[in-house]
């Protein structure tokens, strides 16, 4: 059999996966083609969730509940699809010969898709990657719940920085305060506003959200270096804190940079691609044994990091895989679709039942913000989940978050 191999479980792996199961079995393929899905965990986790758990009290959810509503196994979200899921590190990719190099196991490919996802960009910063919280993974949320807890208790009025004035760093601010009313909470960043480069009528709604929460904005300010106490800025200025988050920014998975594609300039190693989402090597002479697509923080390109931009990554490459099998299993001639990136739409929360939603021209925020952001949820939930799961998994969550707020 010939086999397709796809790294990394996130919001782009998993949709490749699943539409490339569904297209096999449409042209009725299985027999001839095997998909494999690698990921370290053997759960995909909804990181849309992770700043909500990591700002819930346990008198309302405890470790299970948490983790039954930000992340879902892969054995249900993959059941009955065909698709072979293997949960290993990834020691090694070899795209010349077509070979990825597990923790004791080699898989061989003849399509590759590479989603593995971002890592936290530190950019060198001295005692940043030591001493910084971060919120990549469901365990990075326990762990900054249990800090907060741990320095409030020693410090009712304990001071909350978080480094990074992007989506990230907003949506936890704003959810800090609104469970912990009594820190102080502030937001420290480089540019000259919180979310910078979003729309400007969505960073003037922010501000005044963040500001209305009682949360200092400290911007055009840069971090030099961090110790256990304090954070020191280029201005010369030093800020006490007792509890430090780190969201000021991602780069690709390390795995990537080791491989001989061409990478973005800068600091945050991506791949660049073709417009089939085909990643593009460093040297025209090189000689791959398999097709190479990538999808979500994988790739280079102006669209911003958002779910649905690697879902439809993913939907280009799985209809070029497609098409280039039922070529070469002389079903017709199939040309490639191409990407094109577009003014996605994106959802901020900025605490409790507040969100701001950008549609096109279109800002919506406040409590019907909120509202829309429980129905993309709900959407997604159905795309991965059986229907009657999915709905039971986002109903719980609703009640745990509005029992939470409340509780704040």
């Amino acid at each position: 059999m010939k086999q397709i191999v796809i790294l990394g479980a996130g919001f782009g792996g998993l949709s490749a996966a699943k539409l490339l199961a569904k297209k096999l079995k449409n042209a009725g393929l299985n027999d001839k083609y095997k998909i494999t899905l690698v990921d370290r965990n053997d759960y995909h986790t909804y990181t849309p969730m992770l700043y909500e758990a990591a700002t819930t009290a346990k008198e309302t959810a405890n470790y299970i509940e948490l983790r039954n509503i930000a992340t879902f196994p892969m054995s249900v979200a993959l059941k009955n699809s065909g698709i072979n899921f293997i949960k290993n590190e990834i020691v090694k990719i070899n795209i010349a010969d077509g070979v990825v190099q597990l923790r004791n196991e080699t898989l061989t490919c003849d399509y590759l898709v590479l989603a593995l996802g971002s890592e936290t960009n530190f950019f060198g910063i001295p005692g940043l990657e030591e001493r910084a919280l971060t919120l990549k993974t469901f365990i990075d949320a326990l762990r900054l719940r249990d800090t907060i807890l741990n320095a409030i208790a020693e410090n009712q009025n304990a001071r909350i920085i978080i480094g990074g004035g992007g989506s990230t760093g907003v949506e936890l601010a704003g959810e800090i305060k609104m469970w912990m009313p009594q820190t102080r909470v502030s937001i420290i960043e480089a540019s000259e506003s919180v979310l910078f480069g979003f729309a400007p009528k969505v960073v003037r709604k922010a501000e005044k959200r963040l500001m209305c929460l009682g949360i200092e904005i400290i911007t055009s300010e840069r971090i030099t270096s961090i110790d256990e106490k304090k954070v020191k800025l280029a201005s010369g200025k030093d800020v006490a804190y007792n509890v430090f988050v780190w969201g000021g920014g991602t780069k690709a998975s390390k795995l990537i940079s080791e491989l001989p594609l061409k990478i973005e300039e800068g600091k945050r190693g991506r791949v660049e691609v073709a417009e089939e989402m085909e990643c593009l090597v460093r040297t025209p002479d090189l000689t791959l044994r398999s097709k190479i697509y990538a999808t979500g923080d994988n790739v280079c390109s102006k669209a911003p990091s958002v779910a649905r931009a690697a879902i439809d990554h993913a939907k280009i490459a799985s209809s070029n895989i497609i098409a280039d099998i039922l070529n070469e299993e002389g079903r017709g001639k199939f040309g490639h679709k191409i990407y094109k990136s577009y003014d996605y739409p994106y959802i901020i929360p900025v605490g409790g039942k507040y969100a701001i939603v950008k549609i096109g021209p279109f800002v919506i925020s406040g409590f019907f913000g909120w509202i829309i952001k429980g129905i993309v949820e709900l959407n997604y939930l159905l795309s991965i989940l059986p229907f009657w799961r999915a709905l039971k998994v986002w109903l719980k969550g609703i009640k745990i978050f509005i029992q939470n707020d409340r509780l704040g």
